[in-house]
C-alpha cells in the first residue's frame, strides 16, 4: 500500500510535468511491485497519458517496463518458493477469482472509508471531495490536468466501499491524491470574490486570500492533535516492549509469551537478542497467528500444513507450556478466559 502511494505521486507528478512515458512506466512499477489493486488509481493518468504523448512510445514504455519486472517477480518467486509461481497473479486469484474469502479477516459498511479519511485528514478530506464543484468552476488553468490526477479519489473510494472487508491502510494509494485536491481548493476561494471587470481587488477577495493561510493552519493543528492523540492514546505497547532491555537478568534463550494483545505486538524490532522466542498462548482467539520461523521444514520454499485460506486457528500455534515463559505481556480485556498474568505467585509485574 505504502509503495503505491509513492509511485502514485511520483507518477502524477510526472504527468503534471509532460513527461508522459516515465508516468506510465511508474504507473506499471507501482501495480506490480506494489499493489495489483492499484491499477485502478492509476487508469486516468494512464489513459491520458497515452493520448497525450506520443502513443507508441508511451505504450511501449509502460508495455516493456510490465514484462520486464514482471519476469522479474516470477523469478524471484522460484527463488523464494522453490516452484514457478506468481505472487501477482496469486493475490489475483485470491481476491478476485474466487480463490479466497477475504471477508473473514473483518468487514465493514459502506461509509467505513469516509469516516477513517475524515478522522486521518479531517477538514482536508472534506475540501477534496469539494475539487470538482470548486477548482472546476475557478477555471484555473491546471484545473483540467488536475482533475485527471485527482479523480482516483472519487473512484478509489467508490470501488473500495463496495467491498465488504476494508482495512485503513488500503486507502494509502490517494493519500498524496487528498492533499492535493484539498490544496487546490484553498487556492481557488479568492477566485469567486474575483471581479474581472475591477482593476482592484474586492474587500471580499483580500479577506478570502487572507483566509487561505488560516484554513491551512487550522487543517495542520488538527492533523498535529491526531498524531499526539494517537501517540498518547495507543503508544502503551511500544513503551511497554521497551522495558525488555532491561529484564536481562532472564538468561539467553529465554521465551517471550504473549496474550490477548497479541495483534498489538509492534515488531521483532522491539525483542532484544537475549530473546530466543516469541509465542502466543490461547486466549480465545481462533484465527491463524504466525508461527516461528522453522527452517528445518525447507526454509521459504516450505508450504507447512497448518497453513491455511479460511484462517483457522491451528493447535500448534499455541505454547501449551505455559511455565516455559520467562516473560509475559498479556493486557487484561476482562474476558472469560484466565488472566495469567494475575498469579503474583508466580509472575512479578
Amino acid at each position: 500500500s505504502s509503495f503505491s502511494m509513492y509511485a502514485v505521486t511520483l507518477s502524477s507528478a510526472l504527468f503534471l510535468l509532460e513527461k508522459y512515458a516515465c508516468a506510465v512506466a511508474v504507473a506499471a512499477a507501482g501495480v506490480i511491485l506494489g499493489w495489483p489493486f492499484s491499477i485502478l488509481v492509476f487508469l486516468p493518468v494512464t489513459v491520458y497519458s497515452l493520448f497525450r504523448g506520443h502513443f507508441k512510445r508511451v505504450f511501449l514504455s509502460g508495455l516493456l517496463t510490465s514484462l520486464c519486472l514482471l519476469v522479474l517477480s516470477v523469478v524471484a518467486d522460484y527463488y523464494s518458493y522453490g516452484r514457478w509461481t506468481s505472487s501477482v497473479f496469486n493475490l489475483l486469484k485470491y481476491n478476485v477469482l474466487g480463490g479466497g474469502e477475504s471477508h473473514l479477516y473483518g468487514t465493514e459498511g459502506t461509509t467505513f472509508y469516509f469516516r477513517n479519511a475524515f478522522n486521518n485528514f479531517n477538514f482536508a478530506f472534506v475540501l477534496a471531495l469539494l475539487f470538482v464543484g470548486v477548482a472546476l468552476s475557478a477555471r484555473k488553468n491546471y484545473a483540467p490536468d488536475l482533475l485527471i490526477v485527482v479523480s482516483p479519489v472519487y473512484i478509489w473510494l467508490a470501488f473500495m466501499s463496495l467491498q465488504a472487508h476494508k482495512e485503513e491502510r488500503f486507502l494509502y494509494p490517494i493519500y498524496p491524491l487528498i492533499c492535493v485536491a484539498a490544496a487546490s481548493v484553498i487556492d481557488s476561494f479568492p477566485y469567486f470574490f474575483h471581479d474581472k471587470y475591477a482593476n482592484e481587488q474586492s474587500i471580499f477577495e483580500k479577506i478570502a486570500k487572507g483566509l487561505r493561510p488560516l484554513i491551512l493552519g487550522f487543517i495542520l493543528c488538527t492533523s498535529h492533535s491526531r498524531t499526539f492523540s494517537m501517540l498518547n492514546g495507543y503508544g502503551a505497547p511500544l513503551q511497554i516492549y521497551r522495558h525488555l532491555e532491561y529484564h536481562e537478568d532472564t538468561g539467553p534463550g529465554s521465551i517471550l509469551c504473549v496474550g490477548s494483545e497479541w495483534h498489538r505486538y509492534p515488531s521483532s524490532f522491539f525483542v532484544p537478542s537475549y530473546i530466543s522466542e516469541v509465542r502466543w498462548i490461547d486466549d480465545g482467539f481462533r484465527g491463524l497467528l504466525p508461527f516461528p520461523f522453522n527452517e528445518t521444514l525447507g526454509g521459504t520454499t516450505a508450504a507447512p500444513s497448518y497453513f491455511n485460506t479460511k484462517n483457522k486457528a491451528s493447535d500448534k500455534q499455541y505454547l501449551k507450556d505455559i511455565g516455559a515463559c520467562n516473560l509475559l505481556m498479556e493486557l487484561d480485556l476482562r474476558r472469560p478466559y484466565p488472566s495469567r498474568g494475575n498469579d503474583l505467585s508466580t509472575w512479578e509485574t
